[in-house]
């Protein structure tokens, strides 16, 4: 930062080897939630027409509650999913009803196949997925 005048500062230019702040959310994700010692475990994601990896994952598998307009129904067979949004630890691209992703139903059991329904939200960092059996 430099100083421009009355004690406001300007950003000074990126140069190479500076991370920008999408490059920071993308390593924080990776580094800090998805961390197996920490929120995110190991599941198996298979993306239509590709080969399937391994990549680490916050599956929330508690029981879903819609929307206001069918409050009183409960949505059983479904689950959400955090994962990062980058190629090498994640993916870069989701498609939905057509990507699966392998994941207990419950933790410890047999991982079991599911589909990608929706994208809930996704940003420089994570997809928020909606998935279902």
């Amino acid at each position: 930062m430099r100083k421009v005048r009355d004690g406001l500062y300007r950003p000074s230019r990126i140069s190479k080897g500076f991370m920008s702040l999408k490059n920071e959310l993308t390593k924080d994700v990776i580094n800090t939630f998805l961390n197996t010692d920490e929120f995110a475990e190991d599941i198996i994601y298979a993306p239509k027409g590709e080969t399937a990896k391994s990549i680490r994952a916050i599956v929330n598998r508690k029981r879903l509650d819609p929307s206001m307009e069918d409050s009183g129904r409960v949505l059983a067979g479904q689950a959400e999913i955090f994962i990062a949004n980058d190629a090498v630890a994640g993916v870069s691209l989701v498609s939905k009803g057509q990507d699966k992703v392998s994941i207990p139903e419950v933790i410890g059991a047999t991982a079991i196949d599911w589909v990608i329904i929706d994208i809930i939200d996704h940003d420089e960092g994570m997809f928020h997925l909606l998935i279902q059996k």
